[in-house]
């Protein structure tokens, strides 16, 4: 008895091989848009909850009149309450997840999301601040850096997400004239709100890289500083960097080669007083 056509064992195997390569394609879209639905829920939950208001820089004083102006007795500036600084929506956010440090605003890479702490640099990479699986991650600053934002040079990671989100925008820096346009970068603390300008952007090697094997150091800013003016694909010019200066370099991946990063390195400018 003859057994059936090879043409036709040949068609039969095919048929199972493009039904399998059909299924799980098809698992991997519907997992992928799963995933983006997770993450986009994630983060207009978090920005709905504790994205905090920008406080608009503060006019600068009027000169003071010669002599004492003042009424002979009167309280003075002297006696005037400080500014509120505080930023309430960042004391709730500490509270509610005590990994997380604050929030990062910048307006020129649609960047407005919370940042965190982790005992180790893979924490968050696919966590919420609740611990659950998400795709994009948490923002979040190198293991070896402090909460409260002062070392000399702080890194702050996030995904570059196809689909737009979190870190997505950085290589939109790797142009002069956007650092032109879009310099402004705020860091919110629960006592206060930090305001960092756009100083350079390069791609660098995430291993070697002297940006990256310095977080947390305070100290040897003078040379990273030369490092990135020479080094640095875009800079501002306008602006002088100095060793006694504090960064914030912001880092996401780059298709340029595998340890590739995008790194937006920003200055310290001082406190955001309302």
């Amino acid at each position: 008895m003859k057994g059936p056509p090879m043409n036709k064992v040949l068609r039969t195997v095919l048929l199972v091989l493009f039904s399998a390569v059909f299924l799980v394609s098809g698992g991997m879209l519907i997992k992928e848009l799963h995933d983006r639905r997770v993450s986009a829920s994630y983060l207009n939950s978090s920005q709905a909850s504790y994205a905090p208001t920008i406080p608009p820089a503060a006019p600068a004083a009027p000169a003071e009149p010669e002599g004492d102006a003042r009424e002979p007795g009167g309280s003075g500036d002297a006696d005037a309450a400080p500014a509120d600084t505080s930023n309430p929506e960042i004391v709730r956010l500490t509270a509610d997840y005590p990994d997380a440090v604050g929030w990062l605003t910048v307006d020129g890479a649609g960047v407005s999301h919370p940042f965190a702490l982790g005992e180790t640099n893979q924490t968050y990479l696919r966590s919420a601040l609740d611990g659950s699986y998400v795709r994009s991650g948490t923002l979040f600053i190198d293991y070896r850096n402090s909460r409260d934002m002062r070392d000399s040079l702080t890194v702050l990671y996030g995904h570059n997400m196809n689909n737009g989100t979190m870190f997505s925008n950085l290589s939109k820096y790797l142009d002069s004239e956007y650092i032109q346009f879009y310099p402004d970068v705020y860091v919110s603390l629960p006592d206060r709100t930090d305001h960092y300008t756009v100083w350079a952007a390069m791609v660098a090697d995430a291993v070697y890289d002297k940006l990256f094997t310095s977080a947390g150091v305070n100290g040897d800013i003078q040379y990273i500083a030369d490092y990135v003016s020479e080094n640095a694909e875009y800079i501002n010019r306008n602006l002088t960097v100095t060793g006694d200066d504090r960064l914030l370099v912001l880092s996401t991946c780059n298709p340029s080669f595998f340890f590739a990063r995008t790194a937006v390195i920003c200055v310290y400018d001082g406190e955001v007083i309302p």
